[in-house]
């Protein structure tokens, strides 16, 4: 609608926009699953058929990088579940303060799965062709998660919500979404095995203590 001054008035969303928009985000979510899980299910049908060929990498670069991608996504997981309480608890502006944080772990993932992707190439054509893709398309969805987490800072209104309670609903479906699914594809691909990434971790704080 334009008024007389010819400025461009939005009119407020209805009553059901949230509903509306995380029914969107859910769908998205889900047809992006369907999509990914082709890969993912190619990758373990090719390791069953010729493990010799298309196994998982074990070079100790790549093996590292995995791991410290999961503990980055697991530290993200911990930090999005006190974000959910303290958007709760309408306390607004601890909110996207921890979002932030949330930003700088995204952005550390997101380095991780370029240098992934580096890895998989240097492995050889049969691994790159089906661990490469699978990597991109959880640095497109980490992506996503970063843009929604601008829009937060942008748009957010710390003082009354009013904004972050439209957006917040769908975005964190997003972010939680990488996270989870980012751990289930290295586990499921036999990246990761949660044995030996518990002893990595037990090792690298011993290291630490030391």
């Amino acid at each position: 609608m334009t008024s007389a001054h010819g400025h461009l008035h939005m009119p407020e969303p209805g009553p059901g926009a949230k509903d509306n928009g995380q029914l969107a985000t859910w769908l998205g979510l889900i047809s992006f699953t369907f999509f990914l899980a082709t890969f993912v299910a190619s990758n373990v049908y090719l390791r069953g058929w010729k493990p010799e060929v298309f196994g998982a990498p074990v070079s100790s670069d790549v093996q590292n990088l995995s791991y410290i991608s999961t503990l980055v996504l697991i530290v993200t997981g911990i930090l999005l579940m006190f974000a959910g309480v303290q958007f709760r608890n309408s306390q607004y502006k601890l909110f996207q303060g921890t979002m932030a944080v949330g930003a700088v772990l995204y952005v550390t993932y997101f380095i991780l799965q370029i240098q992934l992707v580096k890895g998989y190439i240097s492995q050889g054509a049969a691994i790159a062709t089906i661990n490469a893709p699978i990597t991109a398309f959880q640095m497109l969805v980490t992506l996503v998660s970063l843009g929604l987490i601008a829009a937060v800072g942008w748009y957010g209104d710390a003082k009354d919500g009013k904004v972050l309670r439209r957006l917040v609903p769908g975005a964190m479906a997003v972010w939680m979404y990488a996270v989870v699914v980012g751990i289930a594809v290295l586990i499921i691909t036999d990246v990761v095995h949660i044995g030996e990434f518990a002893e990595w971790c037990g090792q690298k704080v011993m290291e630490i203590v030391k």
